[in-house]
């Protein structure tokens, strides 16, 4: 009966000891998520500046290839007039 008593009680502290380790490791636990959701935010932040960046080059490179054929095209035309002309 006493050993009976005796195990009981220390299954009762071992519970208690357990409580007090719980709190520290959901406290680790929810820093952990914490931290991974500000990488996860800034991950997708820089992402979406990179995105950002590279269709501004698309669009500024397709402007420009653009503004070249329009300068190439006149000045064939040109020189095909004053060929003409003389």
């Amino acid at each position: 009966m006493r050993v009976f008593v005796t195990l009981v009680a220390l299954a009762f502290a071992a519970m208690a000891f357990a409580d007090e380790a719980k709190p520290n490791r959901i406290e680790r636990g929810a820093q952990k998520v914490e931290k991974g959701v500000k990488r996860t935010a800034e991950r997708t932040g820089n992402a979406i500046e990179r995105g950002a960046k590279a269709t501004e080059r698309g669009v500024e490179r397709g402007y420009k290839a653009t503004e070249r054929g329009v300068t190439r095209t006149v000045d064939r035309t040109e020189k095909k007039v004053k060929k003409i002309l003389e």
